[in-house]
């Protein structure tokens, strides 16, 4: 009988701290860092601004750039682009024709765009200035970004971080250093953030896993984030 009770006894116990064991097993947090590379086909597919300028960066004498600079001032301009919803004023002309054409990489070169049947817009040279509306925040933040990858100063003092979220949760990621960003990426989504060269703390939570990271942020970079099977 005691035997009975003490075999009943151990397996209780071996399941118990089986069960707990299973139970107390943290998610980890799959991490991927990446120095941004952009391809020709993503830029000819990507309805990203800044992906099809980061093409044109890298890119300089490609053979189908004055297709891209067209491409790239469509899709800023356009109403219905992820930068200028029909909600949002659109960049203005006269902005986009001093961040695209205003540069190393396009000088010399007219592009011409055809917004109706009726006109022909030239981002050759700077036009005059109208009086509109001040531009949403999401467009300050597009100009930034293309102003800051058309940059050739090797002095430049920014830098971006791009966070491609692979889970399924939304991301509210922390960058802590000398100053201090909060950067909302959706589930299954991306999101970036233009900020000072520097060491900065990346602080997350992937669903039920805790992230964090230290950065030395010296170029651009992407951090894809997951949670590890």
């Amino acid at each position: 009988m005691k035997k009975l009770f003490l075999i009943l006894f151990l397996a209780i116990f071996c399941l118990g701290f089986s069960q707990k064991k299973k139970k107390g097993k943290a998610k980890v947090v799959a991490e991927k860092e990446t120095v941004i590379i952009y391809t020709e086909t993503e830029a000819e597919t990507s309805s990203e601004p800044r992906i099809i300028a980061g093409f044109l960066k890298q890119n300089p004498g490609h053979a189908r750039t004055d297709f891209f600079k067209k491409r790239l001032i469509t899709i800023i301009m356009a109403d219905n682009s992820p930068e200028a919803k029909p909600t949002i004023k659109p960049l203005s002309k006269d902005k986009i024709e001093k961040i695209v054409s205003n540069n190393e990489l396009n000088k010399g070169k007219e592009v011409t765009i055809n917004r109706s049947p009726e006109s022909n817009v030239s981002f050759a040279s700077v036009g005059t200035a109208s009086k509109k509306s001040e531009p949403s925040e999401k467009n300050k933040k597009t100009a930034a970004m293309l102003t800051h990858i058309f940059n050739d100063d090797p002095s430049d003092k920014e830098a971006y971080i791009n966070i491609k979220n692979k889970s399924n949760c939304r991301l509210i990621v922390k960058i802590s250093g000398k100053k201090y960003y909060n950067l909302d990426v959706p589930a299954k989504g991306q999101n970036f953030v233009l900020i000072d060269k520097g060491d900065y703390v990346l602080t997350t939570m992937v669903c039920d896993a805790k992230y964090s990271s230290l950065k030395k942020i010296t170029k651009d970079i992407e951090i894809q984030l997951d949670v590890a099977d």
